[in-house]
Formats: C-alpha cells, sequence, structure tokens
C-alpha cells in the first residue's frame, strides 16, 4: 500500500486549524498530521513559527479567533468549546531558533531542570544521554555565557529532549551550527526519534534542508506561504519543483 495511503489510515498525533492574526500575518493553516515525522518548509516570514507557538500555546487566541488544536488526540484548544490549555499542559517539547538557556545554571543543570520528577540516579543517566546525543559532554559544566551560539543551542535542545515529550516541535534549531556537525546531529535526532517513538515537526527555510529530513522513511512534508498549507504529502511530490531549482542554480 502507497505510503500516503497508510498516512490516511493513522489516527493524527497532531491536528490543527489555526486561524490567528499577527501583526500584518493571517494565520490560516490547517493540516493532520498522521506520519511519525513532519516537516515544515517555507520562506521567511511565512508564518511558520507563528503557527508553532500556536500549537504550543504560547499564543492564546483572540475571543473571536475561530479554531482548534488536537495534541495526541487530546482537545488543547478548541473556539467551539472554549478549552484552552497552557503550554505547560500540552505535551510539547518545543525548541526556538535561539537558544534561552538559564544564564546561573551550568549546561548540566539546563539539561536537568525538567528532570525533577526521577531519582537522582536517573537524573544523571538522563543528562549524560542527552550529552552523548548532542556531543556536549565537555560542556556540561559551563554556563551559557561561556559557550558558543551554536553550542547553546545543542543544550537547549538536549534540555527540551530530556524530559522524553510525547511530541516535539522544532523551529529550525540547528541553524547555528556547520554543516557536519548538523548533518551528524540530525542522523542522530532521527534515531532518536524512532528509538522513542515520538512523532515530531521540523521547521526550516531551508530546501535542501526539508528535502534531507522530509525524505526520512514515513515522513511527510508541509509547505506553507502567506500563513497557508498550501502542500502537504511527501518530499519527492511537494519539494520536487524547488528540489529542481536548487540543483540547477548549483550547476
Amino acid at each position: 500500500m502507497p505510503e500516503s495511503c497508510l498516512f490516511r489510515e493513522r489516527t493524527p498525533w497532531l491536528d490543527f486549524a489555526v486561524h490567528h492574526s499577527e501583526g500584518a500575518l493571517l494565520l490560516a493553516a490547517e493540516a493532520q498530521l498522521r506520519g511519525p515525522l513532519a516537516v515544515l518548509v517555507g520562506p521567511s516570514g511565512a508564518g511558520k513559527t507563528s503557527l508553532l507557538r500556536a500549537i504550543a500555546g504560547l499564543i492564546r487566541p483572540r475571543a473571536k479567533t475561530k479554531g482548534h488544536v488536537h495534541v495526541g488526540g487530546r482537545i488543547v484548544w478548541s473556539s467551539t468549546s472554549g478549552r484552552w490549555l497552557a503550554p505547560a499542559q500540552r505535551g510539547c517539547g518545543m525548541v526556538m531558533q535561539r537558544a534561552a538557556l538559564f544564564p546561573a545554571m551550568t549546561a548540566r543543570d539546563n539539561i536537568g531542570f525538567g528532570l525533577r520528577n526521577l531519582t537522582r540516579a536517573e537524573q544523571e543517566r538522563r543528562v549524560e544521554e542527552m550529552a552523548v546525543l548532542f556531543r556536549i559532554e565537555a560542556l556540561l559544566g559551563r554556563r551559557p555565557a561561556q559557550l558558543s551560539g551554536g553550542e547553546q543551542q545543542r543544550v537547549a535542545v538536549a534540555r527540551t529532549l530530556a524530559p522524553r515529550p510525547p511530541v516535539l516541535l522544532l523551529d529550525e534549531p540547528f541553524g547555528g551550527l556547520h554543516m557536519p556537525l548538523k548533518e551528524a546531529i540530525l542522523t542522530d535526532l532521527e534515531m532518536w526519534l524512532s528509538a522513542t517513538d515520538t512523532p515530531a515537526m521540523y521547521v526550516t527555510h531551508d530546501v535542501a534542508e526539508g528535502w534531507r529530513f522530509g525524505s526520512h522513511p514515513g515522513a511527510e512534508v508541509l509547505r506553507m506561504e502567506n500563513g497557508r498549507i498550501v502542500a502537504q504529502g511527501m518530499a519527492a511530490e511537494v519539494l520536487a519543483e524547488e528540489r529542481s531549482h536548487l540543483l540547477r542554480a548549483l550547476e
């Protein structure tokens, strides 16, 4: 059976219809995500970050705003019922483009911040696991001011993944990394997502990166323009034209 048909048979892990105005941007984005990995691709200013913030509950819709957000089959926002859950209640781990680490804490303490429900030994194991995954073992004793921007971002991603959130939202988290390290971490992240069975949405404005991540088995790609989802499907369907343009430009 074609992969696209299998998508339709699965229960959506994320179902959203977000209609919201923010400055000059009018969000009118709707989709249901069934594949284990979704890649949201679009130019800067298309509304990708605003959409993720709305899904995570970081943007509270106005009283007259219409729409809904379901995470893991659970209603976290509905304009019909008036239900609205705060970000901490939604089960979404989110990594923004810029790290927001606690400046007075070491990298180790930042990563372990969301693990207070675990035993001390479990906390230490989880922090070490994340440090190995993102190649930051040597940085654990440093504070954010002692880290480069790329190092801070790796710590921020590790902190988000450490509690193993039910759903992961990644807003261009590796933009500050050089390509070899970025490629290695993307590969490790894919393996971690698969091993932990964590569904994720990965946002990028880079068509090449969207193609690379969106070509992962089971991934589906969404293209966003002017606040709307204008295409959804496999990478070969959604990004074929953009990739051809990119390849011709490199010739």
